[in-house]
């Protein structure tokens, strides 16, 4: 997609089958919009993971997005979590790639690196670390707050390589 002349718009997801945190990010480190798409888990899996394409499919609609940024997948110690999340992130990577959306992944220890300088930072660190880098930090849940750390963490990572490249 062509770029607006007003920053790259890049898109952070906190990919889950519960919840899904998503942020829209004008580079260098202006949020543009974010929340969290949440499921019933008295839904099928299915009509869940519909759900999360269908409102992050709105989003694209409104939004000119040219990357997106994602966490790899993390398989702690609960199992039936993690492929909730594989499930929701499985369809997140379709629906980019359908709309010809570049998507990078990022391990959560290299987000709370970049954003906090620590790759082992709480949700408490990370939370303060995004209120001082950020003018106007949105209320939101903890997953619309991971999804835009992902996105500052892109957006970070995308200017080095880039001036790596020049």
């Amino acid at each position: 997609m062509a770029s607006t002349g007003l920053g790259t718009l890049l898109l952070g997801i906190d990919p889950g089958l519960a919840a899904t945190g998503f942020a829209l990010l004008r580079e260098p480190a202006e949020v543009v919009a974010c929340g969290t798409i949440r499921t019933a888990p008295t839904s099928r899996p299915g009509a869940r993971l519909l759900r999360i394409q269908r409102e992050l499919e709105a989003l694209l609609d409104g939004a000119p997005v040219e990357e997106a940024a994602l966490e790899e997948l993390f398989l702690g110690r609960n199992s039936s979590s993690a492929i909730g999340v594989a499930q929701a992130r499985g369809v997140v990577l379709a629906l980019l790639e359908a709309r010809g959306i570049a998507s990078h992944e990022y391990k959560p220890a290299q987000v709370k690196l970049v954003v906090s300088g620590y790759g082992n930072a709480d949700k408490a660190q990370m939370g303060r670390m995004l209120a001082a880098q950020l003018r106007d930090l949105p209320e939101g849940s903890d997953h619309a707050f991971d999804a835009i750390a992902i996105a500052i963490c892109h957006a970070r990572s995308r200017r080095i390589h880039m001036g790596a490249l020049r």
